[in-house]
């Protein structure tokens, strides 16, 4: 019987497929290979240790760093301080709050909707065989994690910050684990003139002296989306305490080095189709900014120097 080669290849493909399939379902001890991959893929998600509620989800619908970083070196992970966000007047009741007078926007006329963002505090215990595998798998092979690191108390600590809001900006995802999936609601034009700073306090942070940060933020960071080119330039930008409490937006598209006023700045192009269009985030004075937008990214640098 003659077969062509289109029919072989179909055939082979079939074949091939019902091998790995095969493969994947053979039990290796309590799972099969399949379930151990997408286990070995799986981030331990912070377990809450008070009744507070939880922090609001940022404007750009990401996990803020702190939880990524615990969960990336440890099993499980504690939450221990998890305040709920709450509305202020003004500047003034938001400077009483959160012990520190927010910059608005000098460039935006209206009058803004300004949220104090709550205190959060994240534990975790070491766990060197997870974070080694993770490392590994993520191409950091050079990275080598210490047994003796075993159990090691990691905590990120974020003070009371400050969200000033302007224009019409579509409603925060619902803090579950769903809506975290989904993303935000794809904006409408409506959402254009939507700009938000937050302004929080680098993180307290406590770290083992041989834990090798550099390699766990490059891999954290690419967990959260972005390219391994992209993550090294934001941990040069960024140390772990200003990290920490950066939420890097979904769906990256590029990303540019830019200047606000004397300071080195990351601005973020998103696809824009689930949340804000940029994203520009910096350092100063021992405050992290993030500036986010649905407008144009140009509109981005001279927003931010419009802060006073």
């Amino acid at each position: 019987m003659n077969v062509s080669p289109s029919s072989r290849a179909l055939i082979g493909t079939a074949i091939a497929a019902i091998v790995v399939t095969a493969l994947w379902t053979i039990p290796v001890g309590k799972q099969t290979l399949g379930e151990q991959f997408f286990a070995s893929l799986r981030l331990a998600k912070p377990k809450p240790d008070t009744a507070g509620a939880a922090l609001g989800t940022p404007l750009n619908g990401g996990r803020r760093l702190e939880d990524v970083l615990a969960a990336v070196v440890a099993e499980s992970t504690v939450t221990t301080r998890d305040e709920s966000n709450a509305s202020v007047a003004d500047a003034d009741a938001a400077a009483k709050a959160a012990g520190f007078r927010p910059r608005l926007l000098a460039a935006r006329s209206e009058r803004p909707t300004i949220t104090i963002l709550g205190e959060q505090r994240v534990e975790a215990s070491v766990n060197p065989r997870q974070l080694q595998t993770l490392l590994t798998q993520a191409g950091h092979r050079q990275a080598s994690v210490p047994r003796t690191l075993d159990g090691a108390r990691v905590s990120f600590a974020a003070a009371r910050g400050v969200r000033v809001q302007y224009g019409n900006c579509p409603a925060p995802v619902a803090n579950t684990i769903q809506a975290q999936i989904n993303g935000p609601r794809p904006p409408s034009t409506d959402n254009a003139s939507c700009v938000a700073i937050t302004q929080v306090p680098v993180a307290t942070v406590t770290v083992p002296a041989a834990l090798d940060t550099a390699a766990i933020m490059e891999l954290a960071l690419e967990v959260a989306g972005m390219s391994p080119n992209q993550a090294r330039d934001f941990r040069r930008l960024f140390p772990w305490p200003a990290a920490a409490v950066i939420s890097p937006p979904r769906g990256t598209r590029s990303y540019e080095l830019v200047r606000v006023g004397d300071t080195d700045a990351m601005l973020v192009i998103t696809g824009g189709r689930r949340g804000p269009t940029y994203a520009l985030a910096w350092v100063r004075d021992g405050i992290v900014f993030t500036l986010t937008g649905y407008g144009s990214s140009a509109d981005a640098v001279p927003l931010a120097k419009s802060l006073q």
